[in-house]
C-alpha cells in the first residue's frame, strides 16, 4: 500500500465531506471562478467530427464533474473552436450539445479559437481571414450569440511569428467578423500589447508564460483583461474522482478593466461578475518574489512543498508573517510560507531562469 502523504490525507478528507466542504472555501470568494479546458468532460472520449458536429464517441457527458464545478463556484469554462482534433485533446472542439450541458449546470461559455498557435509563420492575413471564417461557421453551429467574444491563440513567445505577420493577421480577422463578434487574444504581454495598440481586439488573455516578452511588463501595466494563472491542474479536489483525468486552467479577471470577459449565459446575454468576486479574487492572488519560496505543513514546521519565482499562489489567510495559500486552486490549504516572499498581483517580479521546478502536491 502507498505512503499516506499530506495531499492524499486532504483528499480522503474532502471524499469523506465531499461537496460542502469545498463549497465553504469557494463561498469566500477568493477562488479563481474562470477556468478553461482542452477536452470536453465526457467519459468516453473518442475522435470527433467537427465539420459535422457529431459526438462519434463523445456522447456521455460527464454530469458529476460538471455538477463539482457549479457546487465549488465556478461560474465559466471557457472552450475551444479547433481545425482538427487529435489523439490527446479528442474531444477539444465545443459542440452544441456541450453548450447546452455547461448551460444546463448553470455555467456560461467563453469561446477561444487555436490551432497550430505555435507554428512558425503561421500568422499572416491570409491565414486570418480562413480561421475568422471557420469561427463564423462553428459559431452558427452552436449558437454562439453575436456581440459575445472569440478569442485567437498565438500561443508562443514572440520571435516564432513576425509582428506584421501578426498585426495582419488580426487585421483580416477584424475585417472578416465586421463587428458580428468582439475579437480577443490569447498571447504573450508583447503580442497583446501589439494588438492592442493597433486597436484590432478588446479583449486581452495572457497564459502562464512568465518567461515569454513582455509578459512581466504588460500583467503591471494593468491593461489586461484576463490572466490564466495556472495550467494543467488534474490533482485537485476539483478534478479529482470524476472518472477520467481531466486537465483545467484557471483564470482571474483584472477588476480594474471590466466585469465580463465575453461569456455567454444559456439566454444568450452576456455574463458579469459582480466587481466585490473580481476583487476578492485578485486581492487574495500573490507572486512568488523568491527563486524557490519554501511551504512548510505549519509556520517553522518540515517543508512540504515549494513555489518558484514569477507564479501566482491562493493566500487563503495571513498571520503573524505567515501565508496559509491552495498551490492548486482547488479551494484546500496546502500548508503555510512567509508573506514576505509574496507581492500583490499588480506587482509581477520578473522571471529569471533558476532551478526550481513547479511541483504539484
Amino acid at each position: 500500500m502507498p505512503a499516506l502523504t499530506r495531499r492524499s490525507f486532504l483528499m480522503q478528507g474532502v471524499a469523506l465531506t465531499a461537496l460542502p466542504r469545498i463549497a465553504a472555501a469557494y463561498t469566500t470568494t477568493s477562488n479563481a471562478h474562470i477556468i478553461d479546458m482542452g477536452n470536453a468532460a465526457y467519459l468516453d472520449r473518442k475522435q470527433s467530427r467537427p465539420d459535422l458536429d457529431a459526438i462519434d464517441g463523445c456522447t456521455r457527458p460527464n454530469h458529476g464533474f460538471y455538477d463539482a464545478l457549479a457546487q465549488v463556484g465556478v461560474d465559466t469554462v471557457i472552450r475551444y473552436y479547433s481545425d482538427q482534433n487529435n489523439a490527446n485533446l479528442n474531444c477539444k472542439n465545443v459542440t452544441r450539445r456541450e453548450r447546452d450541458l455547461l448551460h444546463e449546470h448553470g455555467l456560461a461559455l467563453a469561446i477561444v479559437y487555436q490551432f497550430e498557435g505555435r507554428g512558425k509563420n503561421r500568422f499572416t492575413g491570409a491565414r486570418g481571414a480562413q480561421d475568422a471564417e471557420f469561427c463564423l461557421k462553428r459559431a452558427r453551429t452552436i449558437g454562439q450569440p453575436s456581440g459575445s467574444t472569440i478569442y485567437f491563440g498565438v500561443d508562443s513567445d514572440a520571435g516564432q511569428n513576425s509582428d506584421r505577420g501578426v498585426t495582419e493577421y488580426f487585421r483580416a480577422v477584424s475585417r472578416i467578423f465586421a463587428g458580428r463578434y468582439d475579437v480577443g487574444i490569447y498571447a504573450a504581454g508583447a503580442r497583446c500589447q501589439l494588438i492592442q495598440n493597433a486597436g484590432l481586439a478588446s479583449r486581452f488573455w495572457v497564459p502562464e508564460a512568465p518567461a515569454w516578452l513582455g509578459t512581466h511588463t504588460y500583467l503591471n501595466s494593468g491593461r489586461w483583461h484576463l490572466f490564466q494563472n495556472k495550467t494543467n491542474i488534474d490533482l485537485s479536489a476539483v478534478t479529482d474522482g470524476h472518472g477520467q483525468k481531466i486537465h483545467i486552467d484557471t483564470n482571474i479577471v483584472n477588476p480594474k478593466q471590466s466585469r465580463s470577459i465575453g461569456a455567454f449565459n444559456r439566454d444568450g446575454s452576456e455574463r458579469f461578475y459582480d466587481p466585490p468576486l473580481l476583487n476578492a479574487v485578485a486581492n487574495a492572488h500573490y507572486w512568488v518574489n523568491q527563486d524557490r519560496l519554501p511551504v512548510y505543513d505549519y509556520p517553522g514546521g518540515s517543508e512540504v512543498a515549494h513555489l518558484c519565482i514569477a507564479r501566482t499562489v491562493h493566500v487563503t489567510s495571513s498571520n503573524d508573517g505567515w501565508a496559509e495559500v491552495d498551490i492548486n486552486e482547488d479551494g484546500l490549504p496546502n500548508g503555510y510560507c512567509q508573506q514576505d516572499g509574496l507581492l500583490p498581483l499588480d506587482q509581477m517580479p520578473k522571471w529569471r531562469r533558476t532551478g526550481c521546478k513547479l511541483m504539484d502536491i
